[in-house]
Parts: structure tokens; C-alpha cells; sequence
């Protein structure tokens, strides 16, 4: 939603029009059969239906925390608090209506299972109050850490400003299950976001990756990196490292104009 006058000012809110379910494309893919085979399939792009929320929030507690850097560091998937806070998070955003998922199809194109989620919402006043409400009534202290610790890295970069609006679309989770790695669902999944800006009038998105794999597929969709930060020197209150023994070497805040 372009709007050149604002600066840097953020909407109040936005709401996902009423309408059926958005699918943006479909692709080719491979699913491993017994014996090493694979067979051709097809993955369908699109909006995650209400009735399959609670599998989207189930696939994201199952990958997602075991595969992010800073949740894998810090043990998340272990910490029943932390499962709990990130599934009432995830409901809430998932309610918004912009996620986007690849769901198998099956011969007559009907959702079969769901192979990738990539959790989207749209930056607005309400919905920053709502996320820093989720963030102070996290159970979890280190769920907490983290939350705080994105929140202080994506305040670096003035993204409405940078592009002229007043609202984008950025994200908290991309998780593709593992039985579908390896064939560019990640990346397909985030240029869904150009169809999603064209269908809602966003002209900009912007999220932190905090892995290299999620970095390489934001590249390979056209993300570019605003800033970036080592995790080697980010450090608790206490002069402690805050994610000690972390496999991802940095940060990167990236962002890309829709097209």
C-alpha cells in the first residue's frame, strides 16, 4: 500500500477482505517413494484454509522450532511453555488471513497434506501492540529473549520509510517439511508475497532470516539484505552470550519491492 506522503508513519490496521481462498500458483514437485523411486507431484500455493490452521500451528512446533537457529539454540521445541507460547502466537497470526502454504494435490486437486508454511502478516499499529502483548506474556523466558531480541534488530531499518508506505508485509516463521526439502518450496513460498502484494495493494515486504539456508532462498526471490548483524556479538544483559553455541553465523534484515 503505497503512500509517499506518510514517512515513516504506520496504518492502525488492516483486515483481509472477505472472499474465497486465494491459490497463486501451482508447481511441480517429487515425493521419495520405498525403494529410493520418487514420482512427479504437484504443490498447490495459496491461503491455509481455517480448518487447517491447527496442522499449519502443528507443523510449525514440529520444524520450525527444532530447524530456527535462535530456537534450536536455545532448546525451544523442549521447553512446553515456549511450545504453548508460540502456538497462541501462531493461532493469532495465522487469523489474519495472509499466510501462505504448499499443500500436496492430490489427481482431482484436493489438499492433500501440507508441505511448507511460510507465516505472514501485515505490519500495522494493532498488530505490532498485539505481538509485544504475546511477547510480555510469554511463559517462556527464552522464547521471550528472542522475541525481544528480533523486535530491537527490525526497529534498525525504517522500512516504511525506505519505501514510501504505510504498511508491508513481513512474517514469523518458514518451515518446509522435510520429506519436501530440497526442491525450492522455501523459495516459491516467499515469491508468493509478489501475488499477495498485487491482490492487497502491499508494495513492500521485510523479514529477518536468521539461517543460511533461509537467507540463500530469500536472495534466490529477490530479497536484499538492509542490515545485518553476527550473532558472535550479541550479548544478554549480563554480558552473556544471548545464543550461545548458535550454528547461524548472523542475521540479515531483508526486504524487496512488490511487483
Amino acid at each position: 500500500m503505497s503512500d509517499k506522503s506518510n514517512g515513516n508513519r504506520i496504518a492502525a490496521d488492516w483486515k483481509r477482505p472477505a472472499g474465497p481462498l486465494n491459490v497463486w500458483r501451482q508447481v511441480e514437485g517429487r515425493e521419495l517413494l520405498a525403494g529410493g523411486l520418487t514420482r512427479r507431484i504437484r504443490f498447490s500455493i495459496q491461503d491455509v484454509p481455517k480448518d487447517r490452521y491447527d496442522e499449519a500451528i502443528e507443523h510449525m512446533l514440529e520444524f520450525f522450532l527444532a530447524d530456527e537457529a535462535t530456537c534450536a539454540c536455545l532448546k525451544l521445541k523442549q521447553c512446553h511453555d515456549a511450545v504453548e507460547d508460540f502456538r497462541k502466537l501462531w493461532k493469532y497470526l495465522f487469523e489474519i488471513g495472509l499466510s501462505v502454504a504448499a499443500f500436496k494435490l492430490d489427481s482431482d486437486d484436493s489438499l492433500l497434506e501440507l508441505a511448507g508454511v511460510n507465516v505472514l502478516f501485515a505490519v500495522t499499529e494493532e498488530i505490532n501492540k498485539a505481538l509485544e502483548d504475546f511477547t510480555i506474556n510469554f511463559k517462556c523466558e527464552k522464547a521471550r529473549k528472542i522475541f525481544e531480541f528480533i523486535h530491537d534488530e527490525s526497529e534498525k531499518v525504517d522500512v516504511c520509510g525506505m519505501y514510501g508506505v504505510d504498511t508491508y508485509i513481513s512474517a514469523l516463521g518458514l518451515s518446509v517439511s522435510p520429506a519436501f526439502r530440497g526442491q525450492k518450496l522455501g523459495v516459491t513460498l516467499l515469491e508468493a508475497r509478489n501475488d499477495i502484494g498485487r491482490k492487497y495493494g502491499f508494495t513492500a515486504t521485510a523479514t529477518i532470516f536468521t539461517g543460511a539456508a533461509s537467507q540463500k532462498q530469500a536472495e534466490r526471490a529477490g530479497f536484499e539484505t538492509k542490515y545485518s548483524r553476527d550473532f558472535s556479538g550479541v550479548f544478554d544483559n549480563e554480558g552473556q552470550p544471548l545464543f550461545p553455541c548458535i550454528e547461524s553465523k548472523d542475521i540479515k534484515f531483508m526486504t524487496k519491492e512488490l511487483r
